[in-house]
């Protein structure tokens, strides 16, 4: 039985991939950098975020130089292109129908609490969501560490909810990772900033198009 669904938020409920992208290449181009395409952002895309830059070739020294000017540059640039990013389809029906059928919703990422709020607002979804699970306002954590996963477990203990009462929901591995790790019925969704060849070598429970795609699986999940 499904009590909670805990959502990923960028790429995920917030269709922000090809704005993360865009300003990722003001960044990588800030410090000389060729662009990247798609195709490599979804192939080489990790957290933590050295992950990433290993898979892009960056040596330890190169970052170490120039970690100020791609995460000031990134962050400047993100918040600007973000200001008017629509959720993903499908979205607030799927928010709407967990609402109606009392199921918990929680976000939980490496985004930032106060940034995600706004947006929740903006877009007049915030009364969907319970509670946000995120960094409390420093948007270089997840540079080092994953942090969201055991956000996630501690919040299942303190209200009681048993591991696979849990659905997570990402568009990235580091989703299927957590929920593999804790217990948790783990949904991919395609689209986002890993690649589909990514996501299916990950193994997720399911694998998703569409979060309207949500209901079947826990309609069958709640049988």
């Amino acid at each position: 039985m499904i009590k909670l669904v805990a959502f990923d938020w960028n790429g995920t409920l917030l269709s922000d991939t090809q704005i993360t992208l865009k300003a990722e290449n003001i960044s990588l181009k800030a410090i000389g950098v060729k662009p990247i395409s798609l195709k490599k952002f979804q192939k080489t895309f990790d957290i933590p975020v050295t992950r990433y830059w290993d898979n892009l070739g960056f040596s330890k020294s190169f970052v170490k130089t120039h970690i100020d000017a791609i995460e000031n540059t990134f962050h400047s640039q993100y918040k600007i292109l973000a200001a008017r990013a629509r959720t993903r389809s499908g979205v607030r029906e799927t928010l709407e129908w967990l609402v109606a059928k009392n199921i918990a919703r929680v976000i939980f990422s490496n985004h930032d609490i106060p940034d995600i709020k706004r947006h929740l607002a903006r877009l007049k979804i915030e009364k969907c969501i319970t509670d946000v699970l995120a960094n409390p306002g420093d948007g270089r954590l997840q540079i080092f560490n994953r942090h969201k996963g055991q956000k996630l477990e501690n919040y299942r203990k303190q209200n009681n909810f048993k591991s696979k009462e849990i659905l997570c929901v990402g568009d990235m591995c580091e989703e299927i990772e957590i929920g593999k790790e804790y217990g948790y019925h783990t949904v991919a969704i395609t689209g986002g900033f890993n690649s589909t060849a990514r996501l299916k070598a990950a193994k997720s429970d399911f694998l998703i198009h569409n979060l309207k795609d949500l209901i079947g699986i826990i309609k069958k999940l709640n049988k």
